[in-house]
Order: structure tokens, then C-alpha cells, then sequence
């Protein structure tokens, strides 16, 4: 973990819990209740996460302060930030930013942000030390507003006030040409002032993300066949697919749509690398929806229907697959018995459920998360507030924003509620590691509600068909009654 923080505190390159300054022209940057509204990554407290200068959440000692007055319009007002400076270099904390806030005193500032057209009011870091001295422009920043959700960081200015909070994140990556740094200054150019008496403004350390510990890959079952050869014979294991046999829909209660899907051993054209030998290749093809749209239904094909099941598959993403129209649907869990639980027809609780996958919109190319595409879950339950399901992407350890061009073990359990109450269990795992769990689940008020299928998914939308041609790989399918868990092969990860 200090490597990662070292790389952080360098400043020379985005990490993915870094807040967002923003698209010009796009409403995806940090915001009131996001620091990444692109990648929907909230904060914990609304208006901002911070640590103060006795490393406290939320604390009242800054690092620096000073007063903002009349006096200061039109000029520059300076904060000491050597001991945040310091420590950042150190590699002691990550550095994701200075958190500028009121602290005492009334009214309002206005300072020059880095997109000001004059250079002279745009923020600088001074820093000072054995070397020659080094002034700094913020690589980011931005201000938040407690009246509107909506994301700042391209505006010209800086708003501090009781209702208005200010972030900077400088890139520290060329201390060393000072040398050590023996003091840091923070000066903002005062465009405006409201208010008759001095706003005393505190620097405090930006501290937000849904980071999680780096663990090896939780194993399962899957551990006991290499490659997954013989899988399909476990006890435990309710089916497998790895398309390879020329009759692999046969397994399947529904393979379609013909037209959009083809087993593929190579595809250059998309950067396609196998598994293991050939996989299921989707077509989102420009103009339409629906990529994928398989099903195994658990009484057809097992007998029964389960109340707790666990479903993995590796999924590939074309180089072609980029989402910025809209997002969509992947793979899932469901018991809609064709009545409800999708296409807006509301779950009530005894009339049908689904937990399909989602994707969301991919990272731009300005993001701290740029070139990731998030996936999650779509859930229509007995306690969701409208008439379409809720969407819960999967950003623990951001391992639900994946990459194009490699495989993914993506795995699903889904455990039913106990009807009436709310104790359903929904969890997923990105290569064997935790990505999203939730617990409190009610799926159903009625016991007759089980799980109906495997709703292999991909569709695009809401309403708004793919603008072009995209495609994705899925392979080596399994449904069980325990935990599968990744492959142990040297082909995944």
C-alpha cells in the first residue's frame, strides 16, 4: 500500500479515487453529492470528505487558515501548507487534494480558477527548498454548491462559503527539483467579496473514495479444476457452458438473437485473445438494442427452482465498446415469470423480481477513471421506488469499472429474502474479489417467487438503441449451488 501511496502522493498520475474536476461542457465532475459524478461515486458526507491536520474525518483543525476580506479583492491571499505539502511528499497520506472551507467569519469569496484567462489570477502552489523555488498550477479544481447537484470544476472562479467548498489537487510529481521542501504556499487571487467582514478560510486534506484492501483472489470451487476442466461433473455444479460443442445452445432454454451472436475462436479486428479455445461473441449493432438474450430456466433444465444461487461468467469487452449514449443490461439473476420485473413493469412483491447486470456509461477520457467502463446491477425489487428497477454499480475497490480487451471473472450470488422481510442477499465478485454486497434485499412478500433463471443479457438501454457497432465475449459459464470463484489458470487472471 505505500507504493500506491507514493504514486499518489507524486501527483504525476490519476488514481482512480481521485474526485473529478470534469468535461468541459458535461455535468461529470465532483459535485455536492459526488466526487466522480461520471463514474457515480458519492461522497460519504455530502458536500465533501476531509481529513484535518490531526488526521480526523471530518475535523475542525486545518492545515493553514487565514482571513479573506474587503481588504483582499482584487489581490492575493496566501495559506502556509508546508506540513500538508510535506506530508504528502513523504508519501504519509495520498495526495488527493487540498479541501478549501469556511471556518469562522461571514460572507463570501471568490477566487480565479485555473481556467481564468488571465494567468495572474490563477491559483499557484510556491514551493521552496534547497533548490530554486517552483510555482505550481492546479492540474485540477473545482467548487462545490450545496443548492444544486450539478458538477463546477469548469467554471473561471472559486466560490469558498458556508454554503460553498473549494478543491485543488496540484501534480507534486517535480518537487525534487527544489529539493526538500522547506515551505509551501497556497495563493488564490480574490476576485470578489461578499459580505463586510473578513471569511476565515481553512485548507484542509481531500480524503474520499470507496477503496478497498488488495486481497488475493477469493478461490472456490472452481479451484479444484484447472481451466475448469470437469466442472460440469462437481456435485455442486447446476450447469456449464464454454461454447465450444457445436450444439452449446442446446443447453440453453433460449439462445438468441441469431442474428447478433457467433461463437468466435478469433477476431482480430476487436483484439479478441481466447480463454480457452472459443467464446459467445454479442453484437450491440448500430441502431439496435439488443445484443444477447439467453436463458436457463431452472424447473426446464434442473427440476426445481433454487432460492440461492451463484452464477459466474468471463466477460470480455471489444476494443470497439465504448458507452456514451446510454447504458444498459448484462447478465443476471431473475424470476419476472413473464409478468414483472423488467420493461417497467413494477415488482410488487408478488408478482416478479430481476437482478440483471448493467453497464453504465464509459469513463471519458479527462477522468481520474478514464478508459474504464462500470458495471453493476439492475434490480427490480418489492421496495424500489418507481416503475423501473434501481441500478447498484459495483464500485468497491472500483473493481466494477473494467478495462476493454481482457478477460473478467464476474460472478453473482443472489440469496432470496425471507418472504415478507428484508434480508435478501445480493453480492458480486470481480476476479475473486468483493466489487458490491447488499443485504437488505426483499425481493418478494410471497413464497411461491423463486429463482426463475439465468438471464443472459445484453441490451442496450432504456430506449436509446447502440450508435454503432459494439461488441463483447462471454465464456466459460457456470451456475452452482456454492461459490465458484475465478480459474486457476495461467489464461486468467
Amino acid at each position: 500500500m505505500m507504493a500506491v501511496a507514493l504514486l499518489c502522493a507524486a501527483g504525476a498520475y490519476a488514481a482512480p479515487n481521485d474526485w473529478a474536476e470534469g468535461t468541459p461542457g458535461k455535468d461529470n465532475g465532483a459535485s455536492r453529492d459526488c466526487y466522480n459524478r461520471a463514474g457515480q461515486l458519492e461522497w460519504q458526507n455530502k458536500m465533501g470528505d476531509w481529513r484535518d491536520a490531526r488526521d480526523v474525518a471530518q475535523g475542525d483543525e486545518p492545515y493553514a487558515a487565514a482571513p479573506v476580506g474587503p481588504e483582499h479583492k482584487g489581490k492575493t491571499a496566501e495559506w502556509d501548507v508546508t506540513r500538508l505539502v510535506q506530508e504528502w511528499v513523504a508519501g504519509k497520506y495520498a495526495n488527493q487534494g487540498m479541501f478549501l472551507r469556511a471556518v469562522g467569519g461571514q460572507g463570501a469569496c471568490t477566487f480565479g480558477s485555473r481556467e481564468q484567462e488571465d494567468a495572474a489570477r490563477r491559483p499557484q502552489l510556491v514551493l521552496t527548498g534547497d533548490g530554486p523555488a517552483l510555482t505550481l498550477t492546479p492540474q485540477a479544481d473545482t467548487f462545490l454548491d450545496r443548492s444544486t447537484y450539478r458538477s463546477l470544476g469548469n467554471s473561471d472562479s472559486l466560490r469558498v462559503s458556508g454554503s460553498n467548498h473549494a478543491l485543488l489537487r496540484f501534480d507534486l510529481s517535480g518537487t525534487g527539483k527544489v529539493g526538500k521542501v522547506q515551505r509551501a504556499t497556497l495563493r488564490l487571487h480574490n476576485l470578489a467579496q461578499a459580505g463586510g467582514t473578513p471569511l476565515q478560510v481553512g485548507v484542509f486534506r481531500c480524503c474520499q473514495g470507496h477503496d478497498a484492501p488488495e486481497t488475493a483472489p477469493l478461490l472456490g470451487l472452481a479451484a479444484r479444476y484447472p481451466s475448469d476442466r470437469g466442472i460440469a461433473k462437481d456435485p455442486d455444479v447446476v450447469f456449464f457452458a464454454d461454447f465450444e460443442a457445436e450444439n452449446w445452445a442446446e443447453g440453453w432454454s433460449q439462445a438468441a438473437p441469431q442474428d447478433a451472436i457467433q461463437i468466435a475462436g478469433a477476431d482480430p479486428e476487436r483484439k479478441f485473445q481466447p480463454l480457452l479455445g472459443n467464446a459467445l461473441r454479442a453484437q450491440l449493432a448500430k441502431g439496435k438494442s439488443t445484443a444477447l438474450n439467453m436463458l436457463y430456466k431452472f424447473r426446464q433444465h434442473a427440476g426445481g427452482e433454487p432460492e440461492e444461487i451463484y452464477f459466474r461468467y468471463y466477460l470480455r469487452l471489444g476494443d470497439d465498446w465504448n458507452q456514451t449514449a446510454d447504458g444498459g443490461k448484462m447478465p443476471g439473476i431473475s424470476g419476472t415469470y413473464g409478468v414483472a420485473g423488467w420493461g417497467g413493469r413494477r415488482a410488487d412483491g408478488t408478482n416478479g423480481w430481476s437482478a440483471r447486470g448493467a453497464f453504465a456509461l464509459s469513463i471519458p477520457a479527462d477522468n481520474p477513471l478514464a478508459g474504464r467502463h462500470p458495471i453493476g446491477t439492475y434490480c427490480y425489487h418489492a421496495d424500489q421506488p418507481g416503475s423501473y428497477g434501481d441500478i447498484w454499480l459495483w464500485k468497491t475497490g472500483y473493481r466494477g469499472f473494467l478495462e476493454k480487451n481482457r478477460w473478467y471473472s464476474v460472478e453473482q450470488h443472489l440469496k432470496l429474502n425471507t418472504p415478507g422481510e428484508k434480508d435478501g442477499v445480493l453480492r458480486a465478485w470481480v476476479d475473486g474479489r468483493p466489487a458490491f454486497q447488499k443485504t437488505d434485499l426483499r425481493f418478494r412478500h410471497v413464497g411461491r417467487l423463486k429463482i426463475e433463471q439465468i438471464w443472459m443479457n445484453v441490451y442496450h438501454g432504456g430506449t436509446t438503441p447502440s450508435p454503432y457497432d459494439q461488441h463483447l465475449f462471454i465464456d466459460n459459464v457456470v451456475i452452482a449451488k456454492k461459490y465458484i470463484g475465478p480459474m486457476k489458470t495461467t489464461a486468467a487472471p
